[in-house]
This record gives structure tokens, C-alpha cells and sequence, in this order.
């Protein structure tokens, strides 16, 4: 049901694969179709650099500060700033819109800028460059579904964000 790549840090979302276990179970107990393929889950370790959707794919993504970055400031190594969900026909918005502050409505670059009241528990004095600050100082996990499943991408959003509790709620 669920596949992880790549190389884990602490300050990732912990125990995806238990997380999506859950998601599976939780669609069940609602009376949800289940879905015809499995989450694949995918991380971006900071500093990171964004990556093209796959073709074919749909996916929730996940913000969260970077165990290094984390550790110096109050909001914590595990803490999450963002979930969001993209359509398998929105490659801009999930490669680049995130990190500029007027790329689109909702955006994690735009929340930074637009939120100085939770600077000082995020440990930012200043964001010149507020897209070299994501990418410098978050890790990004990505939750994949096949388009097939693309009508439970709402679902898992919501689910996710339940469970992870981001400092910026999206729209």
C-alpha cells in the first residue's frame, strides 16, 4: 500500500507509512471508496530543490521546518507549515508557485510574508529572498496517488492536515 523513497531526517513527516496505513483505514471506516492504487510517499530534504510532479500523478505536499533549522528556533525540528494538494495538470503550482509570495493565491512563500506575527516562533528575523528562506530551511514530503485516485486527493489533504496541525491552513 505505501512505498517510501529517498533518505529520511528527523524533522520529516514521522512515520509516513504508518500515517497512509491510517488513511487506508480511515477511508474504510467512513465508507469511502477505497483507492485502486497504493500512496507513494517521497521526501525533499532541506536545502531542496523542487521536482516536476510525475506524470500521471496527483499529490499532497507537506512543509515542515528542517531538523537543522528547526532545532534553533521555538517552533520545533517536526513542526509543519503547510499542507496542500495538487491536480495531476498543475506542474507550475507544484514545482514553483510555492516558493514566490505572488505566484497565486495561496501560496507558503505568501503566507510567510503576509504572517509576521509568527516570525518569532518560526525564528524568522528577516526574508529578503523568502524562496531561497523555503528552500534553504524546509523539508518537503510529497504523497503521491495515481490520477485514477485523483477523487480521494481531497480526502487525504484533509486528513493530513488533521493529523500534522500546519501553522498555515491554505486555502
Amino acid at each position: 500500500m505505501a512505498a517510501s523513497r529517498g533518505v529520511r531526517s528527523p524533522a520529516m513527516v514521522a512515520n509516513a507509512d504508518a500515517l497512509i496505513e491510517d488513511f487506508h483505514r480511515a477511508l474504510v471506516l467512513a465508507g469511502l471508496s477505497p483507492l485502486s492504487s497504493g500512496v507513494e510517499h517521497d521526501i525533499l530534504p532541506a536545502p531542496h530543490r523542487p521536482v516536476a510532479l510525475p506524470t500521471g500523478k496527483c499529490a499532497v505536499y507537506v512543509f515542515s521546518l528542517a531538523a537543522s533549522y528547526g532545532r534553533r528556533c521555538p517552533a520545533g525540528e517536526d513542526r509543519v507549515l503547510k499542507v496542500g494538494r495538487i491536480g495531476p495538470n498543475s506542474q507550475p503550482r507544484f514545482q514553483y508557485q510555492h516558493y514566490k509570495r505572488r505566484a497565486a493565491r495561496s501560496t507558503l512563500a505568501k503566507s510567510l510574508v503576509q504572517t509576521k506575527i509568527v516570525w518569532p516562533y518560526l525564528g524568522v528575523k528577516r526574508l529578503k529572498d523568502v524562496g531561497r528562506w523555503i528552500k534553504a530551511n524546509t523539508d518537503r514530503d510529497h504523497f503521491f496517488l495515481d490520477a485514477v485516485d485523483c477523487a480521494a486527493l481531497c480526502d487525504l489533504e484533509r486528513y493530513l492536515r488533521a493529523r500534522l496541525g500546519p501553522v498555515f491552513e491554505g486555502g
